[in-house]
């Protein structure tokens, strides 16, 4: 009796790590899905023109979202 109750935990155990597998794979390529996205050219454009605009200074976050939402 106390071999099938230790091969259910185990079988329980083996269970849990293969959901926790599954798991950690869906997180690895969402991760990766993520680092290898493509940078948006629209976001290349502002950096540029941030780089650019080193010593223009805004009174408001809304003047600088303003400035650089062309």
């Amino acid at each position: 009796m106390a071999e099938i109750e230790l091969l259910r935990r185990m079988m329980d155990d083996v269970a849990s790590l293969k959901e926790q597998m599954t798991r950690i794979e869906i997180a690895i390529n969402e991760i990766d899905n993520d680092i290898h996205r493509e940078v948006n050219p629209e976001y290349l454009k502002k950096l540029e023109k941030i780089q650019k605009q080193k010593g223009i200074r805004f009174k408001s976050a809304e003047e600088f979202d303003s400035y650089f939402s062309d």
